[in-house]
């Protein structure tokens, strides 16, 4: 008997202590208020960067290398002589040419002088028709051999011009492929020039983003190995068809880099103006959430309850994702403490603390 009684008892001590267990107290979160800002569209892309101008240096006459006026690594500007050839034949060839022509010149002469006393002949009667003609078809062969003549003098005087090279544009040799004394034949390679005062980039974008891009538009860059510093530019070109292999748009755009900060080769991350701003409703990037296969996020209305909502995103930038659908302006969404929600039950909105000088600082204890 004693014993049943002790365990009424203890039954009854268990179900007062059951009553007195209250509720749980509502997550704690932070929430971030959907916002209409005006964004400029953009489309992105990456690309390699290159040079504005490249060219593969080459002379066009034979000869042996007596001059040797550059080195790889050096600056050069446009008619910068770099290189020179022996030229001893080629200025023989351009003197007997030079006097080829003088006698030719002579010979005209002398063939218009003869053809004029021929007519003088003929029309006073004491000339034949035959001898005519004949002065006549003298100061034709003359007149082409003059011709030729001069053609050959221009081939050697260009073959003087040709024993020079000279820089077809201002650039750095970026290589270096003759040495002094070298013999060198009609369109050997000799040296590597780059002109780096610009870069450009040929930018595949989405063609749903940038089908209305227009040349001129701006375009920044950020390259990979100066992720810290933004590089401004223009649209040069735009691709008349979409490449067949990606299914994008190609799009030629070049970089300025007056302090030649960057160099061909390196990779960018481009972002083009595809448009005119726009607005656009905008949260907080850390709100959204996968669940189920669908972004998501948590709506907090005025009674303090959270609801579970589907959105569709679209980009980022600056911290803050566009909201394509499932929000409206003023919605206060949820940005941290998620996981402790649940849907269709009341959350405690907390004010984000603030550090020295009014930093944010987002953790949630507890």
């Amino acid at each position: 008997m004693l014993r049943l009684l002790a365990i009424v008892a203890l039954l009854a001590g268990c179900g007062a202590r059951t009553e007195a267990v209250e509720e749980p107290a509502p997550p704690p979160v932070h929430v971030d208020t959907a916002v209409v800002t005006s964004r400029v569209p953009l489309a992105s892309g990456t690309a390699e960067l290159e040079a504005l101008r490249r060219a593969t240096l080459s002379v066009e006459a034979p000869g042996r290398v007596v001059a040797l006026d550059f080195e790889a690594g050096q600056r050069v500007s446009a008619g910068d002589v770099l290189l020179r050839l022996d030229v001893g034949r080629t200025a023989v060839a351009a003197s007997a040419a030079t006097a080829a022509v003088a006698q030719a010149e002579a010979a005209v002469a002398q063939a218009e002088r003869e053809r004029a006393i021929a007519a003088q002949l003929a029309a006073s009667g004491s000339g034949s028709r035959r001898n005519l003609e004949q002065a006549d078809d003298a100061a034709a062969i003359a007149s082409a051999a003059l011709a030729t003549a001069r053609a050959q003098s221009q081939v050697a005087r260009r073959g003087l011009t040709e024993a020079v090279l000279r820089a077809p544009f201002g650039g750095t040799i970026i290589e270096r492929r003759v040495e002094m004394g070298e013999y060198l034949g009609p369109g050997s390679p000799v040296a590597v020039l780059m002109d780096t005062s610009a870069l450009r980039a040929r930018v595949l974008l989405d063609p749903r983003e940038a089908l209305d891009v227009r040349p001129g538009a701006a375009v920044s860059a950020r390259v990979f190995a100066r992720p810290d510093e933004q590089f401004d530019g223009e649209v040069l070109r735009v691709g008349e068809a979409v490449d067949s292999a990606t299914r994008r748009l190609p799009v030629e755009v070049e970089v300025r880099d007056p302090s030649r900060r960057v160099r061909p080769g390196l990779v960018a991350r481009f972002e083009v103006v595809v448009g005119e701003p726009a607005s656009v409703l905008t949260i907080d990037a850390d709100c959204p959430f996968v669940r189920f296969e669908l972004t998501q996020v948590y709506v907090v209305d005025a009674e303090g309850v959270a609801h579970r909502r589907a959105v569709t995103l679209g980009a980022v930038r600056d911290g803050r994702v566009a909201v394509l659908t499932g929000l409206n302006a003023g919605d206060r969404v949820v940005r941290e403490g998620q996981d402790r929600v649940l849907d269709g039950q009341p959350v405690r909105v907390v004010e984000p603390d603030r550090g020295e000088g009014g930093a944010r600082a987002d953790r949630i204890d507890g």
